[in-house]
């Protein structure tokens, strides 16, 4: 209790830093959990109500998509075209009409592959906030002051907490790092062993990154990044593990083609599944256990609370 506690920084502030293995206790609120579970359920409504609504028929009854299309067409063409059936306007009209009509299948189907792909994109986005907002909070609680006898503070509290595990493989190595795992079960529970009153069995502990809800979870990160950045290296790691994700002529990638994953659909978005990325993600949130710990090795200042209020007074901070 009587020991002197030191600040912990994000990068070193002067020569007196030390690297040391800091100790965390986490906790997950139930509260917290149901709370992040539940949007998972509403992303995925909410993605399923507008597909029904907006782009269900061009999807899957063309034939009635076009037929909406063509009558828009129709209608467009003929507000713009002053019309007289008494000239060799007909067939003129009736090709402008077809073609309009072509053009708009074409832009809802562009939609409809751009609706997905953003849909996914925001969907990582939920899913690595709210993770970085945990782990910030359950870090830096009091208790884990108290613990290591140490202080965390902000130099900058936009700058500091905008680096802090902001990539994936950030994430990942503190998660690692930490040794944070699920329990997961043995064997799968048929209908036939809870005929007979098995149940699922203890389980055992697997390190979250090894698992395959944090493999899909890296999948939506990367599908995330190559609708965002085009080719580079997540659409490299994408392709490694989903080829049937890009659309190909011949062994040319659309993506490499075109130079755009957005104004052309260079990615099987039919192939890609909402519902698989937001059910790993929920089902990571419904794993967590309530009550874990781990270690991080950080950068400790370890000057003297005289020597920081000098240096403070020196520089008027």
């Amino acid at each position: 209790m009587g020991k002197k506690k030191h600040k912990c920084t994000c990068r070193p502030q002067n020569p007196n830093i030390e690297k040391r293995e800091v100790f965390f206790k986490l906790y997950f609120n139930p509260y917290i959990k149901d709370s992040y579970t539940r949007i998972y359920d509403v992303l995925l409504e909410t993605y399923n109500r507008t597909y029904d609504a907006i782009y269900k028929d061009v999807k899957e009854n063309p034939d009635i998509a076009y037929e909406v299309c063509l009558k828009k067409a129709e209608e467009s063409v003929l507000s713009r075209v002053a019309y007289n059936p008494e000239y060799d306007y007909g067939c003129e009209c009736f090709e402008q009409i077809q073609d309009d009509a072509v053009d708009l299948m074409q832009e809802q189907s562009l939609m409809h592959y751009q609706f997905v792909l953003m849909s996914l994109s925001n969907l990582y986005q939920v899913f690595e906030q709210q993770l970085r907002k945990w782990l910030f909070e359950e870090m830096t609680q009091h208790h884990n002051e108290y613990i290591n006898q140490i202080k965390f503070t902000l130099n900058n509290e936009e700058k500091d907490y905008g680096e802090f595990y902001s990539q994936f493989g950030a994430l990942r190595n503190v998660l690692q790092e930490m040794k944070l795992t699920f329990t997961m079960p043995t064997k799968k529970i048929t209908e036939w062993d809870a005929f007979f009153g098995v149940n699922e069995d203890s389980g055992i502990e697997v390190p979250i990154v090894e698992t395959e809800i944090w493999q899909t979870i890296r999948e939506c990160n990367l599908l995330s990044n190559t609708f965002k950045h085009g080719s580079g290296t997540s659409a490299i790691a994408l392709y490694k593990m989903h080829p049937e994700y890009f659309e190909k002529v011949s062994d040319t990638k659309l993506m490499n083609l075109y130079r755009t994953t957005n104004m052309e659909e260079v990615l099987s978005v039919d192939k890609i599944s909402f519902e698989k990325y937001a059910t790993a993600m929920k089902n990571f949130w419904e794993k967590l256990k309530t009550h874990q710990s781990g270690s991080v090795k950080l950068e400790i200042d370890i000057s003297s609370d005289q020597e920081i209020q000098e240096k403070e007074s020196i520089t008027g901070k």
